[in-house]
């Protein structure tokens, strides 16, 4: 039997709009203990995904010291409650313009393997998965490695 996206995805996705403050996205982040989450339109349809990865970089482009303004090891591991993010601008951006546009998705019936191979032909670490054009998870390597380990997640979260 194949394992598809759907036997691996995570489901109940976090998904956030384009028009979310900076701000209110690392919050998000941080709340939830989550590294990504699809963009979407007021309408609620897919228009593309955000990464603590795009949040460093508009961090970046600032040209802050990110480790003592930031709270960066908060954003990198979630390790403690520091709510040292206050610095952001007044006119911070919002997710629509830190996101990466037009996601690259798959459907829940997509195998591993040609998770996999998109990921690696992509050079990307999540996958959203779709059901009739609807959000319906979402597939990281990480998920990937725990089925080749033939680990349950829930098993590893509990080591």
């Amino acid at each position: 039997m194949n394992t598809m996206a759907r036997d691996i995805m995570t489901r109940n996705v976090i998904v956030v709009e384009k028009d979310l403050s900076i701000h209110n996205l690392i919050e998000t982040f941080l709340k939830n203990k989550i590294s990504c989450a699809p963009v979407v339109n007021k309408k609620k349809k897919l228009v593309g995904i955000v990464t603590k990865t795009d949040v460093l970089g508009y961090f970046m482009d600032l040209d802050l010291d990110l480790t003592l303004k930031v709270g960066l090891k908060d954003i990198l591991d979630f390790g403690s409650e520091r709510r040292d993010l206050e610095i952001i601008p007044e006119k911070a951006q919002k997710v629509g313009d830190i996101m990466t546009p037009k996601p690259i998705t798959a459907e829940e019936d997509t195998s591993v393997k040609i998770l996999a191979e998109i990921m690696i032909s992509n050079n990307i670490h999540r996958l959203i998965i779709e059901n009739d054009s609807a959000i319906s998870g979402i597939v990281s390597t990480l998920d990937i490695l725990y089925h080749v380990a033939g680990i349950k997640k829930k098993e590893a979260e509990k080591n």
